[in-house]
């Protein structure tokens, strides 16, 4: 997948750079960075991650490349629960870049096209 997803509304959002909770909509598409932008609990960052892929993807998270194919997913969650905000961790999950940010916040840009 690249790009935005078509069946990824923003819903009544005006402003797409406003991050908002992973839930069960997913992470917000911002079209100018091509990227999802998230927030998500301290506590759960492991988990938040795999949900905004798999509502990203529009599947389950179990039809996902496992999360600790890519990161250790506790300490991920203990990374992110001790941190600050400075923290920024990278990882490529299911082809997609993944950030994770101290102050819990998701960036997740999907997989670019490939060149002809």
């Amino acid at each position: 997948m690249s790009g935005p997803d078509p069946t990824h509304t923003l819903g009544d959002h005006p402003n797409t750079d406003a991050a908002e909770c992973v839930g069960d909509d997913g992470p917000t598409y911002n079209p100018r960075t091509d990227t999802y932008v998230g927030t998500f609990d301290v506590e759960s960052a492991s988990v938040a991650v795999m949900e905004a892929l798999a509502a990203i993807r529009h599947c389950e998270p179990t039809e996902l490349e496992p999360l600790y194919d890519s990161v250790d997913p506790d300490a991920l969650d203990r990374l992110v629960e001790s941190s600050s905000n400075g923290v920024r961790v990278t990882v490529h999950i299911d082809g997609f870049e993944v950030v994770v940010t101290g102050d819990c916040r998701l960036e997740i840009t999907p997989p670019s096209e490939p060149s002809i």
